[in-house]
């Protein structure tokens, strides 16, 4: 597998309440289908609330987190117009907070998934659930390098600054042509980081279908066990009684 400095860089929760990635998976599907099917608002709610602990525990960057929550409440601010115009003439109140519970859990849910799996585990994983061996690979691959084109663009941004080649006043035509000028040696790195790791795997003689020895050794214990048995049992209760 491929290791990036940015991979191992990324803020994990290594307490006494370890989750296997499977568990988690599990998990996170059965918090989505609650999330995506119950229309009870306070079953939303307390959705909401427990993903909020688990983000919380796992030390997410606040920034980011208030950020994706204020931009969520935006999305769906406009989806609530959106539907009580043109769709239907529902509680716009009501609409809004199950709109904005659905958006903010699921995303904090299958953020606290990637926070919390490193790559490594999550190909062991995926191998131990009989995926095939390419996608393992494709990916854990694309899990890894999105972290590292992050911080190229960062770098292209800031060396922009530093040329004073970005306006501090707004303009549309201006923003569009600097997410161009962003965008073109962004792209390039991209391909020719995807060429040298090809060139690589074509050295080491890589084949996705064969069956590999790891350092890592995953097994379920009995808290994996009890929080999966809680998911799937609120996941049929949900369905049952909504």
């Amino acid at each position: 597998m491929i290791s990036t400095e940015e991979s191992n860089s990324l803020p994990k929760y290594d307490g006494n309440f370890y989750l296997d990635p499977r568990s988690k998976m599990i998990i996170v599907i059965s918090s989505l289908i609650i999330v995506l099917y119950s229309k009870n608002l306070f079953v939303l709610i307390g959705v909401l609330i427990l993903s909020l602990l688990l983000v919380l525990i796992i030390r997410i960057n606040i920034k980011i987190l208030v950020g994706s929550l204020v931009m969520f409440t935006l999305f769906s601010l406009i989806a609530t117009v959106v539907r009580y115009f043109l769709i239907s003439k529902e509680n716009p109140y009501t609409t809004f907070g199950i709109i904005e519970c659905r958006f903010i859990t699921s995303f904090l849910f299958i953020a606290w998934f990637f926070y919390t799996v490193d790559p490594y585990e999550l190909a062991v994983s995926l191998e131990k659930m009989y995926f095939p061996g390419k996608f393992v690979w494709f990916l854990t691959t694309i899990y890894q390098l999105v972290p590292v084109l992050g911080k190229e663009a960062k770098t292209i941004n800031d060396i922009r600054k530093v040329r004073g080649l970005v306006s501090k006043k707004w303009n549309i035509r201006r923003h569009f042509y600097v997410l161009k000028k962003t965008l073109n040696p962004l792209i390039t790195g991209a391909i020719n980081r995807g060429v040298d790791l090809a060139e690589v795997m074509v050295v080491k003689g890589f084949k996705p279908k064969r069956r590999k020895n790891h350092v890592l050794n995953l097994r379920i214990n009995l808290f994996d066990v009890v929080c999966v048995i809680i998911s799937i049992t609120s996941v049929v209760l949900t369905i049952v009684f909504s």
